[in-house]
């Protein structure tokens, strides 16, 4: 599959709504005050780079993770290649049922329970811990980013090579860490707009949800290769001659 450009922005999009899904935007203040051991009310701008590197080592941590994710699911899809298709359209139904579940036209009680591995409170905050605590997030927390995360996966199997595979899991955490680093690296800043964003939150699941529904009806009518195809030429060939 050709990932050097749409699917790679898809991957990126990914990312991003991962952040501002339900289950991390409004949580971020708490992940830095846990990170750091420092009160919300006393994240100031002194304060900035100690909070910065603790969200360094945290985005590392999970992108370390999601990176041998992609990199295990494109092996395997080169390994499977023989029943890839009928893999893939098997995801797009599941995509099709996240996407009804974000959107909130359908709910399915088990796929709606927040699975998060904890770490010990006590702990000293070091940023080997952070670096600990983004392994954690990445191998426990669902459903908010687990769809979405689905979806790209799907996308690094169908690419049948692991470092394509792992390429596409890199810019998702991109998409999901980028931001997570210009909050910390501007705390005292963006806290009090982070408030204020979460009324548009629903707006956003709506979206997301929105998204991967279309995704699946593309991959389950083997329809979105050639999407891809059509939007490279169409869109990125003009910019690259």
């Amino acid at each position: 599959m050709e990932t050097e450009n749409v699917t790679l922005a898809a991957a990126l999009i990914a990312g991003l709504l991962s952040f501002f899904s339900p289950c991390v935007f409004p949580l971020v203040p708490a992940y830095l005050g846990y990170l750091t051991g420092v009160m919300t009310q006393e994240m100031g701008a002194a304060k900035r780079l100690p909070i910065w590197l603790h969200a360094a080592f945290y985005v590392l941590g999970f992108g370390l993770v999601f990176v041998l994710l992609g990199a295990t699911a494109g092996l395997l899809g080169g390994i499977l290649y023989p029943i890839m298709p009928y893999v893939v359209r098997a995801g797009g139904v599941l995509l099709i049922i996240f996407g009804l579940q974000i959107t909130g036209l359908i709910s399915i009680p088990w796929l709606a329970m927040d699975r998060r591995l904890e770490l010990d409170r006590g702990k000293p905050r070091s940023y080997g811990r952070s670096f600990l605590v983004g392994i954690v997030f990445a191998a426990g927390w669902t459903p908010c980013v687990g769809p979405v995360l689905t979806a790209i996966t799907l996308l690094a199997a169908d690419s049948r090579t692991a470092a394509t595979g792992a390429l596409l899991l890199a810019v998702y955490a991109l998409g999901l860490g980028a931001p997570f680093l210009l909050v910390a690296g501007m705390v005292d800043v963006a806290l009090p707009l982070l408030r204020k964003m979460n009324r548009y939150l629903r707006a956003i699941s709506v979206v997301s949800g929105g998204l991967l529904i279309i995704m699946g009806i593309l991959l389950l009518l083997g329809l979105f290769e050639q999407l891809v195809f059509w939007l490279n030429a169409t869109f990125m060939a003009p910019i690259g001659s």
